[in-house]
């Protein structure tokens, strides 16, 4: 995986200090030092793997293995956030039958109406593979949906598998980011960018932490409003 705009101000900085006077490291030692205290915020997620005979498209045959790659590189793109995204559970959600009055709405809400609420988590983000949905993926009602068939422009410097950077991309939505038209950017659609600036960032981690798992000490969480509240609550298309 080629992830070069995360590190690359990280490094120079490290560099610097070794070739530097000692006179000249302090400063930029504390800075870093600084930076490294930025606390990462854990945000769960249920992964769910749609299942269903009578629709085709809903049918994801994607693997446990291939969720658990998936988010391994969607944190690596977030690392620049200083967020982290753990699976709470991998779950084969069977999708509803699909009514004729469901048949003749638009995808948004036919394919959010066919993942049954029973199955969703209020306290995670719900992130749900499906085969084909138009166009990669979309954020709607709370409920992230990607399709396993996902496809990108490449971009120079940009990430080397399309379903990380759309999971990456409409979790950016859940978290209240709005498109952006910079290629290299994670909030362009349709390209293999995934940097962020530091606006994005710092809204990001605002609402990423009303829903962050509690810590090791057992405190709460901040914030006990369910994502679908806090989060947009209209489509947002990858």
């Amino acid at each position: 995986m080629n992830l070069p705009g995360i590190f690359r101000a990280r490094c120079a900085v490290f560099l610097f200090i070794a070739s530097a006077p000692c006179g000249m490291c302090e400063p930029v030692a504390n800075a870093v030092r600084s930076e490294a205290k930025t606390p990462v915020i854990i945000v769960p997620v249920r992964v769910h793997l749609v299942q269903s005979k009578a629709t085709p498209a809903m049918h994801t045959t994607m693997t446990e293995a291939d969720v658990r790659r998936i988010f391994g590189k969607v944190n690596m793109v977030w690392s620049q956030a200083d967020i982290s995204f753990e699976i709470e559970s991998i779950v084969r959600t069977e999708a509803a039958a699909v009514s004729p009055e469901l048949d003749a709405k638009e995808e948004f809400t036919r394919v959010i109406a066919m993942i049954p609420k029973a199955s969703l988590c209020t306290t995670a983000l719900n992130v749900c593979y499906v085969k084909e949905v138009k166009p990669n993926g979309f954020f709607h009602r709370g409920l992230i949906v990607v399709k396993e068939t996902a496809s990108l422009q490449t971009v120079e410097g940009g990430i080397d598998e399309p379903l990380p950077r759309v999971t990456s991309h409409e979790i950016g939505h859940a978290l209240r980011l709005a498109h952006r038209q910079d290629r290299t950017n994670l909030m362009a659609s349709g390209t293999t960018g995934f940097s962020l600036n530091d606006a994005e960032i710092k809204a990001a981690r605002e609402i990423a932490a009303k829903f962050q798992k509690p810590t090791s000490s057992g405190a709460a969480q901040t914030d006990s409003t369910p994502i679908s509240e806090i989060s947009f609550n209209h489509s947002n298309p990858e």
